[in-house]
């Protein structure tokens, strides 16, 4: 049996212990000593990471009533010193806390319960059983703050299950065999957690929600604590600045800056668009004066070189105005084929796919649509005539 010290000191860096056994698996030692300062990981928090005499320890695990250490190299001896990697195991620490602070005040001001936590990395995540709009979650991001400001103790307790069902707002699994560990923070969080937190709410120094999505009925909620909040809201300071130098204006002005540009781009697209259609309708009408007529349509084939995929559409669009037009299009540059085929949109009198998945498969590339439109891209550039070949072909014996 392997007796956890993390859970009597949680500042405890260095340890010694003596070698209870290690063997090879696949490559790998798996260890495990008579004591141990590293969590194997529970509760949403990653295991803690550090060396065991000078050998990396990669993960550790909890099998039984043993912690598993799991190393590239075996220890030597069989006294064992052990160092955690502290400042992963603070932030570990302050990402968990400051996620009960966030999920206490989540549930007492609006109800909404967590379902699940996760921390990876400098994220951690939660998804709530309903959705949580963001007014909900900006109070309780703010209620959190309030309580890391009021420095208010971390306790942990092994009540009796009474009480866990009154006060709990989680309670433990049904199979959960007493004593059952409690996290405690007066007024703010009261629930089951095998996790390991800093022991006062000001150490989780800041609680930061930094963005929401609606997950499976409810929300998940990303948020950051402490140092990791630091280094996030670091960077976020240093993108705004530079939108400031870009923009020239104060951060106040960035919204305003970001708005006049869009009309700027918005105007300027209406007038780019105007102006290709002036250079692409006398081509429309050329091509249509042209076609093939072949089954009752205006068979209409052209292959545009070093053009985009937006003249390429906005030709397409020109050629089946006309209800008896099929377009096949071919826009040819840097980035390969993109390939049209189509006609009106509704038209039921023909299906080009056929002809589509013919051509673009001798373009060697993918895409798709419906009976009357379909488009992809391709990469064999070299073969585009006779793509657009083998499109006309089936279209006319179709």
């Amino acid at each position: 049996m392997t007796a956890r010290l993390y859970y009597d000191d949680l500042y405890a860096k260095e340890f010694d212990a003596e070698l209870l056994s290690q063997s090879e698996h696949d490559g790998k030692y798996h260890i495990v000593l008579d004591r141990t300062l590293f969590y194997p990981g529970g509760g949403g928090q990653p295991c803690d990471l550090g060396t065991l005499s000078g050998v990396e320890v990669l993960e550790v695990l909890e099998h039984g009533d043993e912690i598993i250490h799991i190393t590239n190299s075996p220890v030597e001896g069989r006294s064992v010193h052990g160092v955690l990697d502290w400042e992963r195991r603070f932030e570990l620490m302050q990402q968990h806390l400051g996620e009960h602070l966030f999920a206490g005040c989540l549930w007492n001001l609006h109800h909404i319960h967590t379902a699940r936590m996760r921390i990876e990395g400098d994220n951690v995540s939660i998804d709530t059983d309903i959705p949580a709009d963001i007014n909900a979650i900006l109070e309780a991001e703010a209620a959190a703050n309030e309580a890391v400001w009021a420095d208010i103790p971390v306790e942990v307790i092994y009540p009796d299950m009474a009480e866990i069902r009154e006060n709990a707002r989680k309670l433990p699994p049904e199979n959960a065999i007493p004593p059952v560990r409690i996290v405690k923070v007066e007024g703010v969080d009261y629930v089951p957690c095998c996790g390991l937190h800093v022991s006062s709410t000001g150490q989780a120094g800041l609680v930061k929600v930094t963005s929401c999505e609606n997950h499976k009925g409810g929300s998940r909620i990303y948020l950051k604590s402490g140092k990791a909040a630091y280094r996030w809201l670091s960077s976020v300071y240093h993108e705004v600045r530079r939108a400031e130098a870009e923009l020239v204006c104060g951060y106040d002005g960035i919204n305003e800056k970001i708005a006049s540009l869009k009309s700027q781009i918005h105007s300027l697209k209406s007038q780019n668009e105007a102006t290709v259609a002036r250079f692409l309708k006398p081509l429309a009408e050329s091509l249509l004066r042209d076609a093939e007529i072949s089954g009752g349509h205006k068979i209409v084939s052209h292959i545009m070189n070093q053009s985009n995929q937006d003249e390429a559409k906005h030709l397409f669009r020109l050629i089946t105005e006309d209800k008896e037009a099929i377009a096949v299009l071919a826009c040819v540059n840097d980035d390969g084929v993109f390939l049209m085929i189509g006609t009106e949109r509704g038209n039921k009198s023909v299906d080009v796919r056929p002809a589509f998945r013919k051509a673009i498969e001798i373009l060697e590339g993918k895409g798709g649509g419906s009976s009357f439109s379909a488009q992809g891209w391709g990469k064999n550039s070299q073969a585009v005539s006779e793509a657009i070949g083998a499109a006309l072909n089936e279209l006319k014996e179709g």
